[in-house]
């Protein structure tokens, strides 16, 4: 075995040793990354960290005889070397994956939101760390195409930036006096907020919450309060049982409830036990609410498509 292979083994458990040193298998991943150091000669991964790196993700494989057939030292190098913050390595990165990010954008270019706009978005999620958190970028495992991972990981934040812009968009719709008059939350909130700020506070956790939906919850409300359908006929329009469109409708609902108070202890800096008062009574407004709300075209065009 390389030198650098055997520093690989020693990260590993003693358990995996027989696993790792099967012949063939150092000599494929030593040639593996000397094709990625000649590919990228400005990378600064060294041997001692990126053997780490190997060990660590190894360490975490639950069928390794399974997976070290599908292990791409290539492509963790790249995503390891990104993972440092190095401009460079995100220029190769972009370099090798165009054609894959521009893909996953172009399902976006609906959205009020420029493809530079999304692509920086990605860019932020994928190679720039957060609140003690390392950038995304390192959690692909090495076990699997690098590509494949950029393809799913990139639609998540996008799908997120999407109901970001819906929920901005529903929270347009919504009549600023939708949720004026609630009552006192708690006396900790009640003194810490107006009743204007959480009255707002509720409007944008509303509209986060509908965002939130799944398609057909939103198909099934929009029937129900926009286009007045009964159960028996949204259940026709979609070939399903009335108590299917039943238990649809009051699921949506009581996700919508439990979404919005989630979403407003979560602005407010309290628990979600302090707004059962403001939560029943904007629970009381929620149908004139969605019937404004789920009105938007171009909602119904988006839900259309998924249907």
């Amino acid at each position: 075995m390389t030198a650098w292979w055997n520093l690989v083994v020693a990260g590993a458990p003693a358990s995996v040793h027989a696993q790792l040193t099967e012949y063939g298998l150092a000599d494929r991943v030593t040639a593996e990354l000397a094709t990625a150091r000649h590919r990228w000669p400005d990378a600064t991964v060294t041997d001692d960290a990126f053997a780490a790196a190997v060990a660590e993700r190894i360490t975490s494989q639950r069928e390794l005889a399974r997976g070290l057939p599908r292990l791409r030292i290539e492509d963790l190098f790249l995503a390891q070397w990104c993972a440092s913050g190095d401009p460079r390595a995100i220029t190769a990165f972009e370099q090798v994956y165009r054609t894959d990010v521009e893909a996953v954008l172009a399902r976006f270019r609906r959205l009020a939101v420029t493809s530079d706009e999304l692509l920086q978005t990605l860019r932020i999620k994928l190679f720039v760390g957060a609140k003690g958190r390392a950038p995304r970028i390192s959690d692909y495992s090495g076990f699997g195409f690098l590509q494949n991972w950029l393809r799913v990981t990139a639609l998540r934040t996008l799908v997120d930036v999407a109901r970001g812009e819906r929920a901005r968009r529903l929270e347009d719709l919504l009549a600023d006096d939708d949720f004026v008059g609630m009552p006192a939350v708690s006396p900790d909130v009640g003194t810490a907020y107006s009743q204007d700020q959480v009255s707002r506070a509720i409007k944008q956790a509303f509209a986060r919450a509908v965002s939130g939906l799944a398609p057909r919850q939103r198909n099934f409300l929009r029937h129900a309060h926009v286009d007045s359908l009964t159960l028996d006929q949204i259940a026709a329009l979609y070939s399903v049982h009335r108590a299917t469109v039943a238990r649809t409708l009051a699921q949506a609902r009581a996700e919508l409830v439990e979404a919005t108070r989630s979403q407003l202890a979560d602005a407010l800096g309290v628990t979600p036990d302090a707004l059962d008062s403001v939560v029943r009574a904007a629970d009381s407004r929620i149908d004139l609410s969605l019937s404004r709300v789920l009105r938007a075209p171009e909602l119904g065009e988006a839900e259309a498509e998924h249907a």
